[in-house]
């Protein structure tokens, strides 16, 4: 038996596997796909924020973050991210991540939407990528560390301990091999990601599809705030694109001006930052304007500034759009909104545990409350680092009074409903839970179209689980997950009868104070609180 299973190798995971191997804890990482590198963590291109400079000041940092959040942050989790940053950045640095540093060797803090100082350490426009490459690199090259690839976990297995329900353990699809397997562990752990992907333009990998919030609430744990999806305002608009190219908030702290097709600056008197503006303000103000337009985009301006000083800053995004033609020195980039970042999540306490004990859950998937109802550009790597290093502290405090194996055959009777026969007429249903997602449940909703995806979704959902009595095959399953946690989303949505941050209702165009709450969901309770 494992001291501790963590789903999903990103930043969160990866992290806290580090962490907990250095003491000496046996770790099984499991991931969904073959690379590792097929992940959220891997795309990230801004930075990481913390307060590095003299100038700048924990009281700073922490007054941005509240303004993004819109009221819904919890602020004694917005301090414990902020004041562990400069620690988090050290930690990092040892484990041997190389952020872009300034001529006199000093790091390049840069500026994003949002933020009153410049306070975002990268990696020129591969942060995450070379966050990834350092702990990667360092996992790789530990014993105490195991993983397995190319598993989908499709059950959380919990019993009765101690008085109370608790997680054991994990029953994984292998496909490839044709088989299934349970991994039993002291504690288990979820850094699977956010559901950016169950929209059909999105910035992050295919397999962002909310599978952490299916496997959550079928085991009754609790989620939270899943109404706050974060739409980025500026993704490369290319049709031909599987997935939607991410143009970082960085290239906007450059000075990059958001534009109409008449050329005029699209964000002057729409909010004090204008281009630099909260995600989610800008995110709707394109909308708008393409709406109005019927424009397919807006454009992103950067040719003022010198072209050795953009290809310098921005070496990737540079050659991705000299790819398809557009040379940023000269030309202005076609950039449109795209689904990006879930604020919500597993609900979870200050050290990362979930409300079902043994279930810890890190990164994305996780709602820790620093986000509250839209998050401030690069604190999600932030946040990815500083919960899951609190996370293995409460761990390793609960290791000790743990057995060393549970009694396997009262806990779990094995499940041989699974097929492995590749079907492919699942896939109408994926593209219809896409349609009905973007267009009910995207930047801007309204009750009567929430509701529309409310009955369209259920309906999928009882007629894929009236074919799944039988056998299950894994793209089934995967439909059975984006449906459900589709269907969390939009309920979610549908208990905040009000606008805030990511939540843009029209029939309810202002914010109200008795709502300055999170809705919370569960399989046997669900009230706003």
């Amino acid at each position: 038996m494992y001291d501790i299973i963590i789903i999903g190798a990103g930043i969160a995971g990866l992290s806290l596997a580090l962490k907990a191997s250095e003491n000496q804890a046996r770790v099984l990482v499991l991931t969904k796909k073959q690379k590792i590198t097929n992940t959220s963590s891997n795309l990230a291109q801004g930075g990481i924020a913390a307060v590095w400079s003299p100038t700048d000041s924990f009281e700073s940092h922490i007054a941005d973050t509240l303004e993004a959040g819109d009221g819904l942050c919890k602020l004694q989790r917005v301090k414990t991210l902020v004041e562990k940053g400069p620690q988090t950045i050290e930690q990092l640095i040892k484990w041997g991540v190389n952020f872009s540093r300034n001529p006199d060797g000093s790091f390049h803090l840069a500026l994003e939407g949002g933020h009153s100082q410049n306070r975002i350490l990268h990696a020129h426009d591969l942060t995450g990528k070379e966050i990834m490459r350092a702990l990667n690199k360092r996992v790789q090259a530990n014993s105490h560390i195991e993983f397995v690839d190319q598993g989908q976990v499709c059950e959380l297995i919990y019993s009765d301990f101690q008085g109370e329900k608790r997680c054991m353990g994990v029953k994984v699809i292998f496909a490839a091999k044709q088989v299934t397997q349970v991994f039993w562990a002291k504690t288990t752990v979820i850094a699977t990601g956010g559901a950016g992907s169950l929209w059909p333009h999105s910035t992050n990998p295919p397999t962002a599809t909310g599978d952490a919030f299916s496997l959550a609430w079928r085991a009754g744990a609790t989620l939270e705030s899943l109404e706050f999806m974060q739409f980025h305002p500026t993704s490369l608009y290319n049709p031909k694109a599987k997935r939607a190219f991410l143009i970082s908030e960085a290239v906007r702290g450059f000075g990059g001006i958001l534009k109409n097709h008449a050329g005029e600056e699209l964000m002057n008197g729409v909010h004090p930052l204008r281009s630099l503006a909260p995600r989610d303000v800008v995110a709707r103000a394109i909308h708008t304007e393409m709406s109005q337009s019927g424009k397919a985009h807006v454009w992103l301006d950067l040719s003022h500034r010198k072209p050795k000083d953009i290809r310098a800053h921005f070496p990737n995004i540079y050659r991705h759009c000299l790819e398809i033609g557009i040379d940023m020195t000269s030309d202005w980039i076609p950039v449109v909104p795209a689904a990006h970042y879930s604020c919500g999540g597993i609900m979870v306490d200050s050290w990362s545990q979930s409300s079902l004990a043994g279930l810890y859950v890190c990164g994305e998937a996780a709602s820790t409350g620093v986000h509250g109802a839209n998050r401030l550009a690069s604190n999600s790597l932030l946040e990815s680092v500083v919960f899951s290093l609190r996370a293995w502290k409460k761990i390793r405090s609960e290791l000790k009074n743990l057995p060393q194996s549970w009694d396997y055959a009262k806990i779990y009777t094995p499940d041989h409903r699974i097929s492995f026969k590749k079907e492919s007429k699942w896939r109408r249903y994926k593209h219809k839970l896409h349609q009905i997602m973007w267009q009910n449940c995207g930047i801007v909703h309204t009750v009567k179209g929430l509701e529309k995806a409310e009955r369209e979704i259920s309906a999928i959902l009882q007629e894929i689980s009236s074919l799944s009595t039988n056998k299950i095959s894994v793209e089934l399953y995967n439909l059975l997950n984006q449906a459900q946690s589709s269907l969390l989303i939009v309920q979610s949505a549908l208990q905040r009868r009000e606008s805030r941050g990511l939540h843009a209702l029209l029939d309810y165009p202002q914010k109200k104070k008795n709502m300055e709450k999170t809705v919370r969901i569960n399989k046997n309770d669900f009230q706003p609180r």
